[in-house]
């Protein structure tokens, strides 16, 4: 089954590293998207930096699936829960900046985040669906930044077909 060909890959790529761990789960959510969770005690060199490491590790894993099972996959790279914890903190700022987009008016720019983290904060705010924003990405490459807009109120009116 391809399940246990990803376990024994992400296995040898991480020994090969030099990298242990006590916990490894592979589960195939969608077709060819895997979610890859691992515990470790060297979640620390995994992650690396504001989790540079983690990034690279995952894009360099994910061409390996890919060209170990010949056809295109996606990975999703859990450390530690490092991914989760980073996301709560991710939506929590994010709900503080819509309060002050609502209360100003003013649209905000977020600091830099990766196209991942654009992603989940459009989804998340759509989700809360809330009338009154939105969100917008602007910018290429390193100089793409996502914003929190206040939808402008709009005013209809309506007319009685017979007055036209």
């Amino acid at each position: 089954m391809e399940k246990e060909l990803v376990i024994k890959i992400v296995e040898g790529f991480f020994g090969k590293l030099g990298l242990n761990f006590s916990q490894l789960e592979v589960e195939e959510r969608d077709n060819n998207l895997y979610y890859i969770k691992i515990k470790t005690e060297d979640s620390g060199i995994i992650i690396g930096p504001k989790g540079k490491n983690l990034e690279y590790i995952k894009i360099i894993l994910r061409l390996l699936l890919a060209n170990m099972l010949e056809k295109s996959v996606n990975i999703n790279l859990e450390i530690n829960d490092y991914l989760e914890s980073k996301e709560e903190r991710l939506f929590s700022m994010v709900k503080s900046k819509i309060e002050i987009v609502i209360k100003t008016g003013k649209d905000l720019r977020l600091p830099y985040l990766s196209g991942y983290e654009r992603k989940l904060v459009h989804s998340f705010v759509a989700d809360i669906n809330n009338p009154k924003i939105y969100t917008k990405s602007e910018g290429e490459g390193n100089e793409r930044f996502l914003y929190i807009c206040k939808k402008d109120e709009k005013i209809t009116i309506d007319i009685e077909g017979s007055d036209i």
